[in-house]
């Protein structure tokens, strides 16, 4: 019987030590709460092997023991996995639910303990570990549904597995409590079950931590490290989609390029450091302005470009203008600015994706006329030779109707 218990031991030891070196050695997670929540599925994988060691114990016959660290251990590991769950969403346990899960890991091991000590049935023992097992359980699974939109593939695998221990709960432990002799040939299998389903939310926690990393990567490829704003590379991956809503809605669409009036002389005469000060401050004063639906990037050093659906030239223009005033209204004694700053502005209609390239070029050229009249001014840029056409030829076939 040792040498059985040992060589089982010894499987999920080798097991547990090889999931906690691997979340171990990860790299730090980008945000506080997500390193906690790995943190917490880290010990939970402990606190279950401890679980299982303590189970263990009763086949050397340390019963009292066994039943302490068995019914304590297992409820701990499901709560930290809950909490790391939450702390996956930034939702953690506030103080008052924390003293409430001290509470109950301590009262239901004392009862457990107590209804051994006094020879209650089996089936009192299960029922209660049954009972306050599912509780943290179902905390978890109702918590993952409530956010089944935000889940990925390791989320809703650490929901499968969940389910399938809520029914080994259910069935397994009991059929293990009222086989004749449970302490012989039924280790192994409680170590195949352990294993599998330790094996199942390492997979899924793996998952969860991927996809939080390629969103991570994602995230700094689209945004601007000065600014936080989203970058070209962002507007490019955006804009198809934005005009197939276009097309599908039938709205018209206008880019407003913005560009920072001599930029390169306020470099030149205050340094860099302030050139990226006037940066940051255009980007926030933009971002007050824009609209949830408007697209903001850095388009370049310092110019900034807006994607506006749903927009007629006329707002357009009106937007512009007050990105303009606002930044115009940036004085140095109200902000760390050396000098006064202001914006040249171009804005030009988008007939479709495909002129999406051509109307950044006029709102361009839009621009660049507004410098060479002294800056500081919004031009609209002259719409497409095609489109004046067009309108051209509605005038006609209207007038000739008349």
């Amino acid at each position: 019987m040792l040498q059985s218990v040992a060589f089982n031991l010894a499987i999920l030891t080798i097991a547990t030590l090889a999931f906690y070196l691997f979340i171990f050695v990860l790299p730090k997670q980008p945000k506080r709460h997500q390193h906690r929540a790995l943190l917490c599925f880290q010990y939970s994988f402990v606190l279950s092997y401890l679980a299982y060691a303590g189970l263990c114990l009763r086949y050397l016959g340390f019963w009292g023991t066994s039943v302490l660290t068995v019914n304590l251990f297992l409820l701990a590991a499901f709560y930290l996995f809950y909490q790391g769950v939450r702390l996956r969403f930034n939702a953690p346990l506030n103080c008052r639910a924390g003293l409430l899960v001290v509470a109950h890991l301590v009262l239901f091991t004392l009862v457990q303990w107590w209804l051994w000590r006094e020879g209650h049935w089996y089936g009192t023992r299960e029922l209660l570990a049954f009972f306050n097992h599912s509780i943290p359980l179902l905390l978890t699974q109702q918590f993952l549904f409530v956010r089944r939109r935000a889940h990925n593939g390791g989320d809703r695998l650490m929901q499968l597995t969940l389910l399938l221990i809520w029914l080994m709960i259910l069935v397994v432990m009991p059929i293990y409590a009222y086989a004749g002799q449970p302490l012989g040939g039924l280790l192994p299998i409680a170590t195949l079950f352990a294993l599998a389903l330790e094996c199942l939310l390492f997979a899924g926690v793996a998952m969860s931590y991927i996809h939080d990393l390629i969103a991570k990567l994602k995230d700094e490829a689209y945004t601007d490290n000065l600014t936080g704003l989203k970058n070209r590379r962002f507007f490019k991956r955006i804009s198809a989609g934005v005009f197939s809503s276009a097309k599908r809605y039938q709205f018209s669409i206008c880019v407003i390029l913005a560009d920072i009036d001599d930029f390169k002389t306020l470099n030149d005469e205050f340094g860099h450091a302030e050139g990226d000060m006037a940066i940051r401050l255009v980007a926030d004063t933009l971002k007050s302005i824009v609209r949830e639906e408007d697209v903001l990037v850095r388009f370049g050093g310092e110019e900034f470009l807006i994607l506006t659906p749903n927009t007629q030239v006329e707002e357009a223009v009106r937007i512009a203008e007050r990105m303009r005033a606002n930044v115009a209204a940036l004085e140095p004694k109200n902000t760390a600015l050396c000098r006064e700053i202001s914006l040249s502005v171009g804005v030009s209609l988008v007939q479709d994706y495909a002129d999406l390239e051509l109307a950044i070029q006029r709102a361009d050229k839009a621009m660049y006329e507004a410098k060479k009249g002294g800056k500081n001014r919004v031009v609209l840029a002259q719409a497409p030779e095609h489109t004046v056409a067009k309108n051209e030829s509605k005038t006609a076939l209207i007038k000739s109707a008349k």
